[in-house]
């Protein structure tokens, strides 16, 4: 019996039999697995012990979930961390994920398909319950996007200082107009990638396309902020291309903005370009 990739289903049974020697799934229960989740684009070394547990897993094996769980709750648990620290929003969040990834007829963990190790794809999983939940929290969503003085660097120059009063305000503004303005997708994928510290391999897993794409997105989703923030301040505010790059150096790497309504730190998603010189 073979799977979609010509990888045997039968040996692919039995290697995740002897990774998980307590669970039982019948061998058909497995090929049906395979048969939905995997395509001919797979390489033949797939995570066989990991389609195993999660198929045992939707099958509504108690054992197989409590190992899933426990194999997984670190990883899972540094994740969220990442993004809120607070022990209640961990365990709450850590509940969400839990019921989204193992329960119900729209289970996500029917969506992994060992392209990747299931570590990485429940990090992926764990960051975007997490931002989710951030975002929904009524105590950050109304929280207002600002630059402490403290975050500002002591050392700029006094035309520096002068933009940062004449400008600040508007670049702020226009960083969050920005970020409103791309696609779902795109803003989920910058928020995992700089909020979740997701890498791209983690992004092409969680997405089911390559690397590359997810690099693509992500320097998509950098340079129209960039550019749109840029085209706003120099056109309306009569600022420069060069002033705009000793503001954007100043606060680029600071600036608190919402990716949806949600507050984050997006890390030198200007600063990179404008350090860079890229400018019209």
């Amino acid at each position: 019996m073979t799977g979609p990739d010509g990888a045997d289903i039968g040996e692919l049974h039995r290697a995740g039999q002897r990774r998980w020697p307590s669970l039982s799934v019948p061998l058909e229960t497995f090929a049906e697995h395979c048969r939905r989740v995997l395509d001919a684009e797979h390489a033949i070394d797939l995570e066989a012990g990991e389609l195993f547990l999660c198929c045992a897993c939707l099958a509504g094996q108690v054992a197989a979930i409590e190992a899933f769980e426990s194999a997984h709750v670190a990883v899972a648990e540094a994740a969220i961390r990442r993004i809120d620290g607070d022990d209640d929003f961990v365990r709450d969040s850590l509940q969400d994920l839990w019921k989204r990834l193992l329960l119900g007829s729209e289970a996500k963990l029917r969506s992994y398909s060992a392209r990747g190790p299931l570590p990485a794809w429940v990090r992926v999983a764990a960051t975007r319950v997490a931002l989710d939940r951030r975002r929904a929290d009524k105590r950050h969503a109304k929280r207002e996007v600002a630059l402490p003085d403290s975050l500002v660097a002591p050392e700029v120059s006094a035309e520096v200082k002068v933009l940062r009063a004449r400008f600040g305000e508007a670049f702020q503004v226009a960083l969050r107009q920005a970020v409103a303005g791309l696609s779902e997708r795109d803003r989920n994928v910058l928020r995992m990638h700089v909020v979740g510290r997701c890498s791209i391999d983690e992004i092409g897993v969680a997405y089911g396309v390559h690397r590359a794409t997810a690099a693509r997105w992500i320097e998509r989703a950098r340079s129209s902020i960039y550019d749109q923030v840029r085209s706003e301040l120099c056109a309306g505010n009569k600022l420069t291309v060069s002033e705009f790059r000793s503001l954007a150096t100043l606060l680029g790497t600071e600036v608190e903005l919402s990716l949806g309504s949600e507050r984050a730190v997006v890390e030198r998603a200007v600063v990179e370009r404008a350090d860079r010189g890229d400018v019209a």
